[in-house]
């Protein structure tokens, strides 16, 4: 038995939580449409090179600003069934299953809101969802992060906590993901495997060997873990 590790965003499901919601969000009038725009103008900038991968997750946690985290929970949890769960990766339903298969534990560390990842973490079986926490005020969400974006050395420091803890090093994990910003992880791991990764990430794998799995090949990760 061992652990894998699972980002969330472009690895479990295929598309970003964040845009992937904003839409149906505005259309709901959950959230203004200033906000909602503001954040897909600051992905935009990023996917152009314009911009930082935090400056554009920030924006994206300001959208919550003056909303109960229950209310939150409530909203996302309707649009995960509606929205994210068409999303699924296909590669991934099949590592998760044959990860469950051999008794390992499951975790999701991801960058966005915990509670964009919590309600398909619960429908694939995750042991469970580790996110970026959001600053409560009076139980309103005040729009901040509360502590630092689960990312990059935070995500590498989470996992190594979660490894000991199961009396496990992280030579022993397996980790996917699809982002460079995990690369911190993906370099610890005894078995990095990057999921439909993006450009400077797939270069990296290339160059270093690491496997590649592509969303659509549901056999990829049957044969990488026999």
């Amino acid at each position: 038995m061992t652990i894998a590790f699972f980002d969330f965003d472009g690895t479990v499901i295929t598309g970003d939580s964040g845009l992937i919601c904003a839409w149906p969000t505005l259309c709901a009038g959950f959230l203004p449409a200033p906000i909602v725009a503001s954040f897909v103008g600051r992905y935009l900038l990023y996917k152009a090179g314009l911009g930082t991968r935090h400056a554009m997750q920030r924006v994206g946690f300001a959208c919550f600003r003056g909303h109960t985290l229950e209310a939150l929970r409530a909203r996302t949890t309707d649009l995960s069934s509606s929205h994210l769960a068409p999303k699924i990766s296909p590669a991934m339903t099949t590592a998760i299953a044959h990860h469950r298969t051999r008794g390992d534990k499951l975790y999701i560390l991801t960058g966005a809101a915990h509670f964009f990842a919590e309600p398909l973490g619960r429908k694939l079986g995750f042991d469970a969802v580790y996110g970026t926490q959001i600053e409560l005020a009076d139980t309103l969400c005040t729009g901040r992060v509360d502590g630092e974006i689960l990312d990059g050395d935070e995500k590498l420091r989470l996992a190594k906590r979660l490894a000991e803890e199961e009396g496990h090093t992280l030579a022993d994990c397996v980790f996917y993901s699809d982002h460079i910003a995990d690369l911190p992880l993906l370099e610890a791991v005894g078995k990095p495997i990057c999921v439909g990764p993006h450009g400077k990430l797939r270069r990296v794998a290339s160059e270093r060997g690491w496997p590649i799995v592509e969303h659509h090949d549901e056999q990829r990760p049957r044969k990488l873990l026999a």
